[in-house]
């Protein structure tokens, strides 16, 4: 889920990671197999919320003073740039009403997600919310006001009043935009599209979950099941063919009896990509999106150029798959088909924390104390219950510590998914721990690499203590398809949004026939001449809701490769890549985001930890081969 920023309110960092169906269903030894309401849960397996509020009524409390401090603004509107004391002051009085309301942010949400049922905290989440739109109104006039004060004022402010020097990284990232700031009338009328502009994704998710109608298919025991998008990930790891086929066919039904639809949507988004672009006066709708967290384009093209001349890994992925599946022809149904028998093991949450603990010892006693205190303070949020939000996710909270929500299922994959979310939450606490408020939330550009770079050092320590090669192949096919979907294919998707924004922005139209011919060459390409690319595959695009976040893609992919690079060097380096990885992940957002990278010893603007990840992926298919070659 995309971070959300405000002129006044930060809300808590919110990771989203929705897990993959793909694990079998665990069953609680306290229920019997039966989803358990919120109260049959064990108390150590839910989280401690005190630490935000003691009680509702404390939270009433804290809504109301939030309430007050709406009121305080007015004092300085127009007034900043009489002086360096009234700037500061109502910097501060900012960063109070942000940490104060992601603290109330945070209670209710959290207390809703437990429970989505409860009209109590449903309502209390849109109070907040609606809190929010109130003190951003109140505030609004704040960066404008800053803008308008020139350098030397400025500095002479800094001078006089040393408590703005904090603000200095934060003064510098407002200025450099100033160019693509208009007039206070324009904006006015900018933030009045806002609602309108965002409409083809809204559409569009109304459309794709509500009124959608899915149909049926047989499964494994020819029960006659219906399918979902949900459902379809599940059957994709199906070991029969026709059933994968099946579900991979009927999925696409309704998206294609939309087609018209679809593409409509998804060419009005590129449109309104290109209005705003214009209304700024940048050169490219590329350069706009990036401008935000200062990410140089140069970085998104050598992601796309550096993977296109390293496609070969992909390719020989592909001939390696059809080899062991034995098929004459290798379709997209076959990517997440399994290769060899599934090694079927269930751990306790217990298990759990000790293999995460031990699999993340490399990063040392700071990290570890960390991971101790989410577990023991109750941290975590670890069972579903009846009403509980799906998914998973890390929420970071200034001045408290970060919550994790789970659905631990005993599978690897709700190992992985441990892994993942103390990897945001060892992130979002160091950086709240070190920075002050204004840089203590990092950019979305590096949201994924802490989580990532966890996941890489468990598979590197599950792999070191497989005792059997079938559980070394499951491990290192998992990983493969972890650099394939996570990296190549979202690479792939920064390609293709790329091509379409660059088609609007020459005026060329955009049919169904044109976005697909464009989506099946790309899926040619990355997968090689192996892969027969069906037509519903070409329509592919028309079910993925990323391509309504402008320019969001290409994230998971950079920070994947930057993951591995910082896994290796841990790995290869000890206490130093260590030492400057803590570093990073301390530094939330004192920088811009390529800078805060090469802390850890990444750089994303050249082609190396490009390089590196599909380099990776051909040593994991050498031990495949090593493995398979003795058998």
């Amino acid at each position: 889920m995309r971070k959300s920023n405000s002129n006044t309110v930060k809300p808590a960092l919110l990771i989203i990671l929705f897990v993959s169906i793909l694990g079998s269903s665990f069953l609680f030894p306290q229920t019997g197999g039966k989803v358990p309401t919120r109260d049959e849960i064990e108390e150590q397996y839910t989280w401690d919320l005190s630490a935000l509020f003691v009680s509702d009524e404390a939270w009433e409390d804290a809504f109301q003073q939030a309430e007050e401090l709406l009121d305080e603004f007015a004092a300085f509107d127009g007034k900043l740039g009489k002086s360096g004391r009234q700037l500061l002051q109502c910097l501060q009085l900012k960063d109070e009403a942000g940490i104060l309301m992601d603290k109330l942010y945070s209670y209710a949400s959290r207390k809703r997600d437990q429970d989505l049922s409860n009209p109590t905290y449903q309502a209390m989440t849109q109070r907040i919310q609606g809190l929010s739109t109130k003190m951003n109104n109140a505030s609004a006039f704040i960066e404008p006001e800053i803008l308008t004060i020139s350098d030397r004022k400025l500095a002479r402010f800094i001078k006089k009043e040393p408590g703005l020097s904090l603000y200095t990284h934060y003064f510098d990232n407002l200025r450099r935009v100033r160019d693509h700031i208009l007039p206070k009338g324009q904006e006015e009328l900018l933030a009045l599209v806002g609602e309108i502009a965002s409409g083809p994704g809204t559409t569009f998710g109304v459309l794709t979950n509500t009124d959608f109608k899915w149909g049926t298919i047989l499964d494994e025991k020819n029960r006659k099941v219906e399918m979902s998008r949900g459902r379809y990930y599940l059957y994709m790891t199906s070991p029969n063919r026709r059933v994968r086929r099946d579900a991979y066919m009927e999925l696409y039904v309704p998206f294609e009896d939309h087609l018209n639809t679809l593409t409509s949507l998804l060419a009005t988004k590129m449109k309104t990509d290109i209005f705003y672009m214009k209304a700024r006066k940048y050169k490219t709708s590329l350069e706009s999106a990036l401008s935000g967290p200062n990410i140089p384009t140069d970085v998104y093209y050598n992601l796309i150029n550096t993977l296109n001349e390293n496609l070969q890994p992909l390719h020989r992925w592909a001939a390696l798959k059809k080899r062991l599946l034995k098929v004459e022809e290798l379709h997209p149904y076959d990517t997440y088909a399994p290769l060899f028998p599934d090694v079927e093991k269930k751990y306790t949450y217990e298990e759990a924390q000790a293999i995460v603990t031990e699999a993340l010892k490399p990063l040392g006693s700071e990290v570890r104390e960390i991971i101790d205190r989410a577990f023991t303070e109750r941290w975590i949020d670890v069972y579903e219950n009846a009403g509980k939000r799906g998914g998973a996710y890390s929420a970071g909270v200034y001045g408290v510590h970060p919550y994790i929500l789970m659905n631990f299922n005993g599978t690897l994959n709700s190992v992985f998914t441990l892994a993942h979310e103390l990897g945001h939450t060892i992130h979002s606490y160091l950086s709240n721990k070190t920075q002050p408020y204004v840089y203590a939330d990092y950019a979305t550009f590096n949201a994924e690499v802490a989580s990532t770079t966890n996941e890489a050092l468990l598979r590197e320590y599950l792999l070191t203590k497989a005792t059997t090669d079938a559980e070394k192949l499951s491990l290192l096919q998992q990983y493969i398809q972890n650099i394939g979907s996570t990296f190549y294919r979202q690479g792939r998707f920064a390609e293709f949004e790329l091509v379409l924004h660059e088609k609007v922005e020459q005026d060329e139209p955009l049919t169904y026939e044109v976005i697909n011919q464009i989506f099946g060459d790309l899926y040619q390409k990355y997968w090689g001449p192996e892969m027969v690319v069906d037509e519903q595959e070409k329509l592919s695009w028309s079910r993925i809701p990323h391509f309504y976040y402008n320019y969001y893609v290409y994230t998971y992919a950079t920070s994947f490769a930057a993951s591995q690079m910082v896994a290796q060097k841990i790995v290869d380096e000890g206490q130093p890549a260590v030492d400057a990885y803590l570093k990073f992940l301390s530094s939330g957002a004192s920088d811009y985001p390529i800078e805060l990278l090469k802390i850890a010893g990444v750089d994303m603007s050249t082609p190396a930890p490009i390089e590196a990840t599909t380099a990776k992926m051909n040593a994991l298919m050498d031990q495949i081969e090593e493995i398979l070659a003795k058998n």
